[in-house]
């Protein structure tokens, strides 16, 4: 059975703690927290500080996706967060090897991140090295875009890739119910969803979604 992980950056700033207790109370295994630096994204959001503030006031786990240039310059910060996992995106760094290895040298899971136009053959020499890969289903940084539909096919392709290696596929992009299906179905196994869970009525949707992916 496939995971949801909400997206913080989809709930309401204004509620952030309420958001946080709602999650807490809906047994959420994992957050996924955004960071971006409206360079490598337009948008900017939660940066070090405001992850590790969020951590200590909750029992979930992190996963940090960060949207950013020049990760290895911030590294560190995000690790002191405590965040229990950390991913990198393949396109803002030539050292994607050392960011891995930096990663799990401090006892984190490590993950890479490919945009939607990367493909995942880019993956074939980082397959022994890493946790998860966080595939884009849509372009990174501005949420409400439609579901890139050749993702299935990445995300099987990348299934295939993995083989019997002990790494786990996350998506990110476009996520309802449907979707969330779609992408279990072909191989995901944490599922992000962000704007879909929190437009609505997010009880009754974070319902919906994990029976969807059952």
């Amino acid at each position: 059975m496939a995971q949801i992980l909400p997206s913080i950056f989809g709930a309401d700033i204004l509620r952030l703690k309420d958001e946080i207790e709602f999650l807490e109370r809906e047994n959420t295994a994992i957050l996924h927290v955004d960071m971006m630096d409206g360079n490598f994204v337009s948008n900017i959001a939660f940066g070090p500080n405001q992850i590790g503030a969020m951590k200590k006031a909750s029992k979930m786990m992190f996963d940090v996706h960060m949207m950013i240039d020049h990760p290895k310059d911030h590294l560190d910060d995000v690790i002191a967060t405590g965040a229990e996992m950390i991913s990198v995106h393949y396109e803002s760094t030539p050292h994607i090897h050392n960011m891995i290895q930096r990663i799990k040298k401090a006892g984190r899971k490590a993950g890479v991140v490919l945009n939607p136009g990367t493909p995942e053959s880019v993956l074939e020499y980082l397959l022994d090295d890493i946790d998860y890969v966080l595939i884009m289903t849509i372009n990174p940084g501005t949420p409400g875009q439609t579901f890139i539909e050749k993702s299935l096919e990445k995300i099987a392709n990348l299934k295939k890739m993995i083989g019997s290696r002990p790494i786990q596929i996350e998506v990110d992009g476009g996520v309802n119910d449907v979707i969330a299906k779609q992408v279990a179905g072909a191989g995901a196994e944490l599922i992000v969803v962000g704007g879909y869970l929190f437009g609505g009525n997010p009880d009754e949707r974070y319902s919906i979604l994990r029976e969807a992916v059952k």
